[in-house]
C-alpha cells in the first residue's frame, strides 16, 4: 500500500483540527498493524461535515477543496488545492470526498488526495522561506534525496529483469522478450536523444546467463536517468516515484509520465494504464496461471495496483 498519508487528513473544521500522531508519512511507509494508532484509524464513525465544495474565490490561482466552507488540510498543514489549470483534477478531489461514506480512515480511502498532498508538501517544502526546519525529513528527506532513492531502481527494474527460458515451459521468457525488448529499446533511444552525450545502453539481468548476481547500470546511463529526473518539475516527480515503488520498475514510471504528462512524448512511447500494468505483473500473471490465485490477496494486489497506475495518471494529466 503506497500511500502518502494516513488517510484521514487534517481539515479545519470546528472541534475536529486534532493532527494525527504520524503527521506526514513518506510514500512507501507502512503502519504496524498492531499499534493503538492504527486501531484508532481502522474504526469507521460517521462524517463530520455536510457538504463538499470547489472555491474558486479565496485565490486567483488555485481551486480549494473544502468541507462544509473550510479548506482540507494536507499532513503539514497546507491547503489543499490545486491551479486553476487543473480544475478537472480540483472536481475529482471534490467528488472523492462526496463518495467517502463514513470516517474511515483506510489508506485506500482516498488515493487521489494523499497523492495530491504529497505533491502540495513537497512543493512547498522545497521552498525555504516558507518550510519549518523538519519540513524535508517530513515529506522524505526532499527533493535530491527522492531522486537518488527512485534511481537505485533502475538497476533492479522490472522490465530488465528475465527469467530462466525452461520456466512454464518457456511461455514466460517468450512474452519478456516480446514485450520487454521493444521497451528497452524505446527507452536506451528516448533517453541517448534527450539526455544522454553518447548512446545509452540499459543493462538487463538474464537468469540464464548472468545467475542469481545483482544488475547495475553503467555510469553514463544512470547520468542520464538521473537528468531525466531532473527535468520534471515537483508534481511529476511525486507521480514518478508513486508509478515506480507501485511497479518497481523506473521504465514504467517514464512511460507513464511520458503519455500522460507530455504532449511531446515520441509515439512509440505511448502505453496504456493496462499495458504498463501488465508489463509489471508479468511473472505474477504467469504463476497464477500456473498455480491459481490466492483467494482474495492477489485481487487486493492487482486493485490496489491498477488504483495507484489510474491515480498517479490522473495527476500527471495536464488539460
Amino acid at each position: 500500500m503506497l500511500f502518502y498519508t494516513p488517510t484521514i487528513l487534517k481539515f479545519a473544521l470546528p472541534r475536529c483540527s486534532r493532527r494525527l500522531s504520524r503527521d506526514c508519512l513518506p510514500i512507501g511507509t507502512r503502519f504496524n498493524s498492531t499499534s493503538s494508532q492504527n486501531k484508532f484509524l481502522d474504526k469507521p464513525g460517521r462524517k463530520l461535515w455536510k457538504h463538499v465544495s470547489v472555491n474558486d474565490t479565496i485565490s486567483q490561482e488555485k481551486f480549494h477543496i473544502q468541507l462544509d466552507g473550510k479548506t482540507i488540510k494536507t499532513p503539514l498543514g497546507n491547503p489543499l488545492a490545486v491551479g486553476k489549470d487543473r480544475d478537472a483534477l480540483a472536481y475529482l478531489l471534490m467528488k472523492e470526498w462526496d463518495n467517502l461514506k463514513n470516517l474511515s480512515s483506510k489508506r485506500n480511502s482516498l488515493p487521489l488526495t494523499s497523492l495530491v498532498s504529497r505533491c502540495i508538501d513537497l512543493e512547498v517544502a522545497t521552498n525555504e522561506k516558507s518550510s519549518g526546519p523538519d519540513a524535508a525529513a517530513k515529506i522524505g528527506g526532499g527533493k535530491e534525496v527522492i531522486k537518488n532513492d527512485l534511481l537505485r531502481y533502475l538497476d533492479t527494474d522490472t522490465l530488465l529483469v528475465f527469467s530462466p527460458r525452461s520456466e512454464y515451459e518457456g511461455a514466460l521468457r517468450e512474452e519478456q522478450d516480446s514485450l520487454y525488448l521493444p521497451i528497452i529499446k524505446k527507452i536506451e533511444s528516448f533517453l541517448s536523444e534527450n539526455f544522454g552525450s553518447s548512446p545509452i545502453t540499459l543493462q538487463i539481468l538474464d537468469a540464464d546467463r548472468h545467475g542469481l548476481r545483482g544488475n547495475v547500470q553503467n555510469p553514463e546511463t544512470r547520468k542520464a536517468a538521473m537528468k531525466y529526473l531532473d527535468s520534471l518539475c515537483l508534481w511529476n516527480l511525486v507521480v514518478f516515484e508513486n508509478v515506480v515503488l507501485t511497479t518497481k520498475s523506473f521504465i514504467c514510471g517514464i512511460l507513464l509520465l511520458q503519455d500522460r504528462a507530455f504532449s511531446n512524448s515520441p509515439p512509440d512511447l505511448h502505453y496504456s494504464i493496462e499495458e504498463i500494468e501488465r508489463a509489471a505483473t508479468l511473472e505474477t500473471i504467469h504463476q497464477t496461471r500456473r498455480w491459481g490465485e490466492v483467494e482474495e490477496a492477489h485481487a487486493i494486489s492487482k486493485a490496489e495496483l491498477r488504483m495507484n497506475l489510474y491515480t498517479a495518471s490522473v495527476v500527471a494529466f495536464k488539460e
